[in-house]
């Protein structure tokens, strides 16, 4: 939330409106008559709705800059990213290291 209302300006009801719609997201899968425990989705732009692709631009707006400064890859899809390391045999846990720590820093 403070994403949308510092980089993007969102205020009062419309940052209020937002927020009901992003919080309190949840998801079970069921296969069968097997019922999954409840998941808690804490990030990430809901699919198939409206706002779904207003919002994934607004979540991955400065992404590229970031994986930039990383030296990362990046792939944008219609509505995913992908990321990825070019890297040689011997530099895979050195690839692997940096890859967590871009993860972790964004």
């Amino acid at each position: 939330m403070l994403r949308l209302e510092r980089q993007f300006g969102l205020r009062d009801v419309v940052l209020q409106w937002f927020h009901s719609y992003l919080s309190g997201r949840s998801y079970r899968v069921l296969h069968g008559d097997n019922l999954s425990t409840t998941v808690y989705v804490l990030c990430s732009v809901p699919h198939g709705s409206v706002l779904g692709p207003r919002l994934f631009i607004m979540y991955r707006a400065d992404l590229a800059d970031t994986v930039e400064q990383h030296g990362v890859n990046c792939h944008t899809f219609a509505d995913d990213t992908q990321l990825y390391l070019r890297c040689r045999c011997d530099e895979s846990m050195t690839a692997a290291k940096a890859t967590r720590e871009l993860h972790h820093g964004c």
